[in-house]
């Protein structure tokens, strides 16, 4: 079931649906905290940031030998 402009427009205005904000960050908060304490979760991680860089360095080599990247591309990387 969708719902309509006008309905989300009403829900917004009850007070039960904007303490929702004090909910999720409570939520954020307990889940950063057990994510802080998961290697598996840090060595993820650790592993997307050199694969960001991987990427970042083939993007800067490929445009020193003259191959066209995409501005999409650099955009994804960062560059």
């Amino acid at each position: 079931m969708k719902i309509t402009k006008k309905q989300l427009r009403e829900l917004k205005s009850k007070p039960y649906f904007q303490n929702e904000g004090i909910i999720s960050r409570l939520f954020a908060r307990k889940l950063g905290k057990l994510l802080k304490k998961d290697n598996d979760f840090k060595k993820a991680v650790d592993n997307l940031d050199s694969a960001q860089d991987k990427m970042r360095k083939s993007i800067i080599d490929a445009e020193k030998a003259g191959v066209k990247i995409p501005n999409e591309l650099k955009k994804y990387a960062g560059l």
